[in-house]
């Protein structure tokens, strides 16, 4: 039995910050959250319940880690994930990770991150490192692992 089925849809993400963004964070007192969806293709016989893109939604909502503001580990417990759904993928779950400021000190998004989307099983391989800069920065995102 692969482990998703067994319930195991965690994983690990380490964020990194730019020097520019950790003084800003610092200064505003401003957090990181770290918000991951699941999705996967459809099975023909579940084609019905995709989404706009073609898709099967796992999440009805992201999941969210609140981290500090000075970066570090967020770990990614699957919970919110709509287990029954999986039953409906034609192959393996994937997963779309994004990286933003936790909005307490602005209503605005501060920082620019690396992100990830694709498969579950290589972002439970090992923890993943995410970079972030300020959006003024203009830092170069990367799809990763």
């Amino acid at each position: 039995m692969p482990a998703t089925a067994q319930g195991d849809l965690g994983f690990d993400v380490n964020v990194t910050l730019s020097k520019k963004a950790a003084a800003k964070l610092a200064t505003e007192k401003e957090e990181i959250v770290v918000l991951a969806s699941y999705y996967g293709d459809p099975k023909r016989s579940a084609e019905k319940h995709a989404n706009e893109v073609g898709q099967i939604d796992l999440t009805p909502q992201d999941e969210e880690v609140e981290i500090a503001g000075t970066a570090g580990h967020a770990h990614i417990g699957g919970t919110k994930v709509d287990t029954k759904r999986l039953d409906w993928l034609a192959g393996p779950p994937e997963v779309n990770v994004n990286v933003a400021s936790a909005r307490k000190s602005s209503p605005d998004n501060l920082l620019s991150c690396d992100f990830i989307d694709g498969p579950l099983s290589d972002v439970q391989r090992k923890p993943v490192t995410l970079h972030c800069g300020l959006i003024e920065e203009n830092v170069d995102t990367k799809l990763r692992p």
